[in-house]
């Protein structure tokens, strides 16, 4: 099945193809992440918080990028 939507489709669905693993990683390992910190809240210090903030800043802004969203 994936050979045939890739024989008729053009070269976006295979960077799609690419691209949706990643995806569901990053997902997955956000939603994780915020799961331990709500369990472990009080225990973060003030720059883990720091470094927590501007890793989901940095992934929220790749994932804009990659999907084109800010107009150039």
């Amino acid at each position: 099945m994936l050979t045939t939507v890739l024989r008729l489709a053009d070269v976006w669905s295979w960077w799609a193809i690419l691209w949706a693993p990643l995806f569901v990683l990053a997902v997955g390992s956000a939603a994780y992440e915020w799961l331990l910190t709500v369990r472990s809240r009080w225990h973060l210090g003030p720059m883990e918080w720091v470094l927590l903030v501007v890793a989901h800043l940095a992934l929220a802004t790749s994932l804009l990028l990659v999907l084109g969203l800010p107009s150039r």
